[in-house]
């Protein structure tokens, strides 16, 4: 699909893709920042200051996915205000997430 875009799409569709494989990174980062955050809380061994680090990097972390799904929608909003074509759907992305497992599998 990413090959076939590049080779063939438009530039709306291309940056919709782009948009989405950035919405991927950012979602993928901040689960990525709550399990770490979940485990320097479990090893602070009631040490106050990693607890309060944890607590932070846990709260910073959905904050940020609160955001990415924030921009995620309001992109689609303005997209549809302006009346330009642009393709960016909840399946695009889960597609895109199953192209990139695949490649990633070999």
């Amino acid at each position: 699909m990413l090959r076939e875009l590049l080779e063939n799409g438009s530039p709306v569709d291309i940056v919709a893709t782009f948009i989405a494989l950035a919405l991927i990174a950012a979602s993928v980062l901040c689960l990525v920042f709550i399990i770490v955050g979940g485990i320097t809380f479990i090893l602070s061994a009631g040490n106050e200051d990693k607890i309060k680090k944890a607590v932070h990097t846990i709260r910073f972390a959905i904050i940020g996915l609160l955001v990415t799904f924030i921009a995620f929608f309001a992109v689609s909003w303005l997209s549809r205000l302006l009346d330009i074509p642009f393709d960016l759907d909840f399946s695009t992305i889960v597609q895109l997430m199953q192209e990139i497992f695949a490649s990633l599998r070999g």
